[in-house]
């Protein structure tokens, strides 16, 4: 009975623990030299060192984003290594910037830049909440 009741316990706390270490889903725009919209997950807890994935469009080309992040302190997760890629999955770029999840609801911003094409401007954003 004692070994049932702490199997018990031992999975409501895991399952109460999963809730805290959930990724987070963010959403923004880009605008520069080109303009659109991105939406990806950072994850902070579950993977090291902490990411973000995500995609990104234009309204006619799409591709995918992602990013190294350091824990910068206060909710601040800093961009270390920020890459762009195209829909056939070939890096176009670069960039970089923040996500603060200690403002609320969540707010992140930064630059990007393309390689080949030579465009370049800033992204913006906030945290998606539930």
């Amino acid at each position: 009975m004692k070994k049932s009741l702490l199997l018990v316990v031992g999975i409501m706390l895991l399952v109460s623990a999963t809730g805290l270490f959930a990724a987070t889903e963010w959403y923004g725009k880009f605008w520069g030299d080109a303009e659109g919209e991105w939406k990806g997950t950072l994850y902070d807890k579950e993977v090291l060192p902490p990411c973000f994935k995500g995609v990104w469009t234009d309204g006619h080309h799409e591709g995918e984003l992602y990013a190294e992040l350091e824990y910068a302190g206060h909710g601040v997760y800093k961009i270390v290594k920020g890459l762009i890629f195209n829909e056939y999955g070939k890096e176009i770029g670069k960039w970089d910037g923040y996500f603060d999840q200690n403002i609320k609801p969540g707010y992140a911003e930064g630059e990007w830049k393309l390689f080949e094409a030579d465009l370049s401007g800033k992204w913006q954003g906030q945290r998606v909440l539930p």
